[in-house]
């Protein structure tokens, strides 16, 4: 990602959280959804960072794939519970909740990977 397009993606993400912040003030609730502005900021934090901090873009990653899974996964359980009921669901968080899946299932896949290509101890007699 160029330096400009996440430059771009940090103030978008950081307007979209200032917008999430007064939302929740005047409804009195988040919902698990607005925390994805704050992803798009974490995520762009971490690319500016990755070449003069690596650490600490590593932690920014970090943080933004833990708030995914957590946010993806509420919204989604709602969403699923509320579809197996047969009330009222809502798309976004029903999709959110299979794309939180994937998202867990590819990573996953990347550590199992990355496990297995762990190099052996070698053997000294």
């Amino acid at each position: 990602m160029s330096r400009r397009i996440a430059r771009g993606a940090l103030v978008v993400g950081s307007i979209g959280i200032l917008i999430n912040i007064v939302d929740a003030i005047g409804t009195g609730r988040l919902e698990p959804h607005d925390v994805f502005p704050a992803l798009v900021a974490l995520g762009a934090g971490g690319e500016l960072l990755k070449e003069r901090r690596p650490q600490a873009a590593k932690v920014l990653h970090a943080v933004a794939s833990v708030l995914l899974v957590v946010a993806g996964s509420v919204a989604g359980a709602r969403a699923w519970a509320s579809l197996f009921k047969g009330t009222t669901y809502n798309w976004l968080d029903l999709g959110l909740g299979v794309l939180v899946v994937l998202y867990v299932a590819v990573v996953a896949g990347q550590l199992i990977a990355r496990l297995s290509r762990a190099p052996e101890a070698p053997d000294t007699p």
